[in-house]
């Protein structure tokens, strides 16, 4: 759903060798193509050509420190003439091409690298004579710029260039970036697909922090990334892992560590940072053995075929269990059932009676999940396996205690063997919250079948989410560089204390503010599945590795603040009578304002603003802190509490909370359950920027008292239009020259209204 960042210039009629290279005079006669956006025409209007890209597959093969990627483009010329055209492709600086290919790839054709400065002159040259000024968000790129190719009429050729670069470590990191535009509107189909060699210690902690991609590992250790056409937002692909796995001392017995860190401005003393503590390899490996309790609803309402998958799907599990690991079942309605006393191993006898003791199990009566959840608590733990329990039901407590308070605290103060606990909420009529909060306090995940999905599908889903973690028990303190603790050096640090479990190929996350530029260090310990405890160290020293390019940094930190804050927000709706709900009211105001200044500041959208769509769409809305409804957003999201409104509201929140690649369409469920996506946001660099008619308002800009106000005018194609670019690459925001349309942002200390098209 995106845009090529390729530049194809385009001409019709004009006598030119295929092979030659037009002399930049001839800039003027041709038409500039900014493929899957528009045709921009010459100053005559001469000419007019049809030709556009119909899809982009990319390949990224790394092995070691290089890293050879292949673009396959396919290009259309829709209209009766022959054209021809020219490719321009930024890329960065110090890549080596290594071919480019037309057609049959029999004909050898040229292309050639252009370094920064000059393609920028060629970029200033194109805006300058009334081309598109989106190309200045590509300046600080070197371009790869090939010869003249032939288009034929109604006709599609196909495209293939070849560049390899050598990536340049940075405390054992290496970082792959393939630029592509920010420009939100588009359509061409794009596919990604990266394999990461295997070497002698890597690659690990593999992070893709701009896009979500689809990971496997193959059995020769090559990790392979895709990702398919519908995911691909905009802005450029990001690639980050560990050349160098474990903490030097530990080898492979530690966890592997990387931090990332962006200034808060330009040589600012505060900024962001993210820490990744996390162990790689496949699904399973080096595991903890769990200990599974299936604690399963079987009250009146889950008669028929939710009985009936649900029992199919508890059976795989079962039989799913690896060699050594442990079980039990307990089913409930107001009362209930034990399969065993306490969880037996799995063996080929255990397996069999589970299957039998299933198959006579009915649905009748009511839902009494403060005892079910009781029971499997009580049990006995198995020393040295992490305890686990898969808690399923399709309704409200409705038996027994059916306080979310009591609920919540038997979860957490109640548990006293730590059992993390995993909650699935079958339908519509669930307590959302109340599921949230249960597997949230004990180290758990919530997740929701919803009206349509298969409940065995789900079920045999989640539980292959968990696998044994790697390592357990993540704590981590901050301190100076000499081991003093210094917890003033972190603020909003999320999560506080206690990190959650590292599983194989998923880190853990730590994010938080840093107050000023002196080192220091992100200490921890964790344990492993021998039950023997590892430290970890992380150097986090902004001046060496604080940088402006790595601004989603701070939109990742800001999204997981936003979710934190939500999930509170709701909390506070638990068992709320009248007088309680206007005593919490100003707490309600205060964190919805709160949500919704942050919204503003970064672009990213409340889990709640879809619900303040007209239609349930992205098209009617309001700019996040410019509007007067942040107590009935408060009120919706503290008091929604069942229904496919309250469930989204969690299901939004959540992936706020784990969000590890930027969201920048800012997809979520909108109170029908339906995923909708806002296009009159747009996040780049650290900003958020939002369409108020036509016109793109800054989020700092909002902020200020005569916010729509501009103290100057700057016109596309003047010389003081590329002097304002130049100051906007320093603070990595050359990105909102490609939005459509005119940009007001606020350039030192004055509000500017950029003019990014003519008349």
């Amino acid at each position: 759903m995106n845009i090529m960042w390729c530049l194809i210039a385009v001409w019709a009629g004009i006598a030119v060798p295929a092979h030659s290279r037009e002399a930049d005079d001839g800039l003027a006669a041709r038409n500039i193509i900014l493929p899957q956006r528009r045709v921009i025409l010459p100053a005559d209007r001469m000419v007019r050509q049809a030709v556009g890209m119909e899809k982009v597959n990319a390949r990224v093969l790394v092995n070691g420190r290089s890293a050879v990627t292949t673009l396959e483009l396919n290009v259309r010329n829709d209209g009766s003439s022959p054209a021809e055209a020219e490719l321009l492709l930024p890329v960065p600086e110090g890549v080596v091409v290594k071919g480019f290919y037309y057609g049959d790839g029999k004909t050898a054709w040229q292309a050639s690298l252009m370094p920064a400065a000059e393609a920028r002159r060629l970029y200033d040259r194109i805006v300058a004579g009334r081309k598109d000024p989106a190309l200045l968000e590509f300046a600080g790129y070197g371009v790869i710029r090939t010869s003249v190719f032939p288009v034929p009429p109604r006709s599609s050729v196909k495209l293939g260039i070849v560049y390899e670069q050598l990536l340049v470590p940075a405390d054992h990191r290496l970082d792959y970036v393939l630029p592509r535009t920010e420009a939100l509107s588009g359509g061409v189909p794009w596919t990604v697909r990266v394999e990461l060699a295997p070497g002698k210690d890597g690659p690990g902690n593999v992070f893709t922090p701009s896009h979500q991609m689809e990971r496997r590992e193959l059995e020769d250790g090559t990790v392979v990334l895709t990702l398919a056409e519908e995911r691909m937002s905009p802005g450029p692909f990001r690639l980050s892992w560990l050349e160098a796995r474990g903490q030097k001392g530990q080898g492979h017995a530690a966890p592997d560590t990387s931090i990332y860190a962006s200034p808060d401005a330009e040589g600012g003393k505060n900024g962001y940072f993210l820490a990744m503590v996390g162990k790689d390899g496949p699904p399973g490996a080096n595991s903890i053995l769990r200990e599974v309790t299936l604690v399963l609803d079987r009250s009146g309402s889950m008669r028929g075929e939710k009985l009936a998958s649900m029992k199919e799907a508890a059976k795989q599990i079962v039989s799913g269990l690896n060699p050594g690991e442990r079980f039990n079942i307990i089913t409930y309605n107001e009362g209930i059932n034990l399969f065993e006393a306490a969880p037996v191993e799995k063996s080929g006898e255990s397996e069999k009676a589970a299957h039998a003791w299933l198959d006579a199990v009915v649905a009748r009566g009511g839902t009494n999940v403060h005892e079910a959840l009781a029971a499997a608590l009580a049990q006995p733990s198995h020393e040295g396996m992490l305890p686990v329990v898969l808690f399923l039901t399709d309704g409200l407590p409705t038996i027994g205690r059916t306080s979310e308070k009591d609920i919540v605290a038997l979860a957490g103060e109640g548990n006293k063997a730590e059992r993390r606990i995993f909650t699935i909420g079958v339908g519509e009529d669930v307590n959302a919250p109340l599921l949230r909060r249960m597997a949230e306090i004990s180290g758990g995940l919530p997740s929701y079948v919803l009206p349509g999905e298969s409940l065995e599908v789900k079920l045999r889903q989640v539980f292959r989410q968990l696998y044994g973690p790697v390592f357990r028990k993540v704590r981590y303190t901050v301190c100076s560089p000499d081991g003093r603790e210094q917890p003033g050096r972190v603020q909003d640090a999320i999560p506080s204390g206690t990190l959650p479990d590292i599983y194989s190929g998923t880190p853990a996350v730590l994010a938080g503010r840093y107050i000023g530029t002196e080192p220091f260090l992100v200490k921890g310990t964790c344990v492993d599945r021998n039950n023997a405890e590892r430290a970890f160290s992380i150097t986090v020293d902004p001046r060496r590795i604080a940088s402006m390019k790595d601004d989603f940094v701070a939109r990742l930190w800001a999204a997981r603040k936003i979710g934190s804050l939500e999930t509170a927000l709701m909390d506070m709706g638990e068992d709320s009578s009248g007088t309680e709900e206007m005593r919490n009211y100003p707490k309600t105001l205060e964190l919805a304002e709160e949500i919704m200044r942050l919204s503003r500041d970064f672009g990213i959208m409340s889990s709640a603003t879809a619900f303040f769509a007209d239609d349930g769409s992205s098209g009617s809305w309001r700019v996040p802190g410019t509007s007067p409804r942040g107590g009935q957003m408060g009120r919706v999201m503290r008091e929604s509490r069942e229904g496919l409104g309250a469930i989204a509201l969690q299901e939004n929140a959540v992936a706020k909370k784990k969000e590890l690649a930027v969201n920048k369409y800012n997809i979520q469920m909108d109170r029908r359950g339906r995923a909708v996506s806002f296009h009159h946001t747009a996040q780049i660099a650290q900003n958020g920027y939002f369409n108020r008619n036509g016109v793109w308002m800054e989020s700092a800009v909002l902020s200020l008292p005569d916010a729509g106000r501009a103290v100057r005018t700057v016109r596309v194609g003047t010389p003081e239009y590329a002097a304002v670019a130049d100051k906007l690459v320093k603070t990595n925001r050359q990105g909102l020259l490609a939005l459509d349309g005119s940009v007001m942002l606020l350039l030192d200390g004055e509000t500017v209204l950029m003019q990014n098209s003519f008349p």
